[in-house]
């Protein structure tokens, strides 16, 4: 901007000003129309005054009848451009009325004094320089204070180019099984596929204890039935019902008193076979008698020597029972001494000052890491020893309930040998279940002889009889089959449980693997927030921003604040605040091309303005100024 021509714009009745091409300062007192300059260029431009407001007085209000103008004199791409605009009163005289009667203003635009429509002139300019960029571009607070985050952090993208998260992902190696899981989705919207995964895995592992408890309960139901009883019930019962329907079959045509005479004959056959067999055995039993004591003396010097070893085993668990205690006591002063350990790496070894903030931060984070990697090992190895100390106490109880056993075995022996006397030659014994044998094959020929009498008595009776076992046998039979169907209903329960527990294995290990695939996104989100944030830090000489907020369940969340060594934008000196501003401006203006007047208003706070590359404009606050002054 090279001149600012003011007549009757707001309190200032008339004012030429000529700028320099870097700095200008406006002095003077409260109210002598410092602001008003810089509201006479954006009214010029975009209709507002320097708030943004398009609704304020104009015109003085001490003087009527005057005709506001602001004319000036920009330098677009090293070309002098002249811009005016004039509000004029519109007066007129009705008909019948000697008296104008006042019906409002006007605005006229000339551009190097050719008069515009408002449509044209507002077009010329917009292709001059859009509002919202000229806001930012001249007033050291409209980014930092008066944006919204959200439009900060929008700005920021644009200006400082920030790749999406694939851009970042394809450049580091240790992420490329997450950008291979991607797909055409963002990292977010991954970790909510990955979220909802979860909770539906952790849904089924909550249902799935449910689930195999009734199937379990219902297992222990059914397994008190015996159904190998059942089983050999049922081939009794089926073979007794082919046996009483074969008797009935043959007593209808006649032939159930032979088969009755044949079974007689053959079971008398059999009593004769079994008594032959009797003797025979009886005859076999005349042997040698055996002396067993040297055995038995044998016997008890292996166990002897099995006592003893089993004793010296169990005193070296002992011994390594007791080394693992003092281990473990070692262990746990070590982790005594790094539990007192406290963090003093904020202080630089080479100057003595204290590190800054970030740097303390990682200083503390690596140390709080070491530390934590540290008492890890230790709770490891304590581990290690703890479970060997276990499966050595149980050795050792092992062993001692062998030797207890081992000692008996020894003193029962013992006590056999001192107890012992040689046998004499054995009584004469029958076969094994000879007598029970015998007695169930006397009584199958006395029923077959009774059967006999019956059929030959009454066959109408022997019918009946039989009918009525085969009655008998058929409920027994359905009891039976009742029983058999259960055992098919329990093996089905055991192989869903079976299946549940598996399904169960499989989930956890499916939510073990979604949770290693969300720790990757959580590892890349941090990656991420130092990444953006270096990248747009570093765009800047004095401003910072904190781009990421830690939230309570260890996400992060975006944001847009503006800080100078991590102090807020809004606990800043005025002083500073008007630096970050020219700081912020500064790569505003190299990311558009533009260089706009920078009006910095309350100049006299600051006593060294940040250096720009633009025209600035200083407003300086002077009480012995009550016109105002350009220097």
């Amino acid at each position: 901007m090279r001149s600012l021509d003011l007549n009757y714009f707001k309190g200032i009745r008339s004012l030429h000003i000529d700028f320099e091409a870097g700095m200008t300062s406006i002095y003077g007192d409260n109210a002598t129309g410092k602001t008003t300059v810089y509201d006479a260029l954006t009214w010029l431009l975009f209709g507002k005054d320097s708030s943004g407001s398009a609704k304020f007085s104009i015109k003085p209000t001490d003087i009527p009848g005057v005709t506001p103008m602001v004319t000036a004199i920009l330098e677009i791409n090293g070309e002098p451009m002249k811009l005016r605009k004039t509000l004029r009163e519109k007066w007129s005289k009705p008909r019948g009325c000697a008296v104008a009667q006042y019906d409002g203003d006007t605005t006229e635009y000339t551009i190097d004094d050719v008069p515009r429509k408002e449509g044209e002139y507002k077009r010329m300019i917009a292709a001059i320089i859009d509002e919202g960029v000229f806001k930012l571009l001249t007033n050291v607070h409209a980014f930092a204070r008066d944006l919204p985050w959200k439009e900060r952090r929008k700005q920021l993208a644009e200006v400082c180019g920030l790749p999406d998260d694939k851009a970042i992902l394809t450049s580091v190696p240790q992420f490329a099984e997450l950008a291979a899981a991607l797909g055409r989705r963002t990292v977010d919207e991954y970790k909510a596929v990955l979220t909802a995964e979860r909770k539906g895995a952790n849904k089924t592992l909550d249902s799935l204890p449910i689930r195999i408890d009734e199937c379990e309960r219902r297992v222990s139901e059914l397994d008190v039935l015996d159904y190998d009883k059942a089983q050999a019930d049922k081939s009794a019962l089926d073979a007794q019902k082919g046996a009483l329907l074969a008797d009935l079959s043959r007593l209808d045509g006649g032939s159930l008193l032979t088969a009755a005479e044949a079974d007689c004959r053959r079971y008398e056959a059999d009593l004769k076979t079994l008594d032959a067999e009797n003797a025979a055995h009886r005859a076999s039993q005349n042997v040698p008698v055996q002396d067993d004591r040297p055995a038995l003396s044998s016997k008890i010097n292996e166990l002897a020597w099995t006592l003893n070893n089993l004793d010296r085993m169990a005193e070296d668990c002992e011994k390594n029972i007791e080394a693992a205690d003092a281990q473990l006591e070692e262990y746990r002063a070590v982790w005594r001494s790094i539990q007192a350990e406290t963090f003093t790496g904020d202080i630089c070894p080479t100057c003595g000052q204290k590190l800054p903030a970030i740097e303390a931060a990682q200083a503390k984070a690596k140390f709080e890491q070491d530390k934590a990697d540290r008492e890890a090992r230790l709770v490891k190895d304590s581990d290690l020893i703890k479970q060997n100390q276990a499966s050595q106490k149980v050795r050792h109880a092992e062993l001692k309930e062998k030797a207890v056993r081992v000692r008996e075995e020894y003193e029962q022996v013992k006590a056999q040998l001192d107890a012992y006397i040689p046998p004499e030659a054995p009584a004469i014994e029958d076969l094994p279940g000879y007598k029970e044998r015998r007695a169930k094959v006397t009584q199958y020929i006395e029923e077959a002889r009774e059967k006999i009498g019956r059929i030959q008595s009454d066959q109408q009776a022997e019918r009946d009889r039989l009918n009525s076992q085969l009655s008998q046998l058929n409920m027994e039979l359905t009891r039976v089959s009742q029983v058999l169907a259960a055992k098919a209903q329990l093996d089905e329960t055991r192989a869903r449980v079976d299946e549940l527990k598996a399904e169960q294995r499989a989930q956890a290990t499916a939510l073990e693997e979604i949770d290693r695939k969300l720790a990757i996104c959580e590892e890349f989100s941090r990656y991420r927030c130092q990444f953006i944030t270096d990248s747009v830090n570093s765009r800047f000489k004095l401003a910072r921003f904190r781009l990421f907020t830690q939230q309570i369940n260890g996400g992060v969340a975006d944001c847009c604040d503006v800080m100078v060594d991590g102090v807020p934008y809004a606990d800043l000196n005025n002083a500073m605040q008007i630096n970050v501003g020219l700081d912020i401006i500064q790569t505003l203006s190299e990311h558009y091309g533009l260089r706009v007047p920078l009006f910095v208003d309350n100049a006299e706070s600051v006593t060294k303005l940040q250096e720009i590359a633009t025209q600035v404009v200083r407003l300086v606050v002077s009480e012995n100024d009550k016109e105002l002054r350009i220097v």
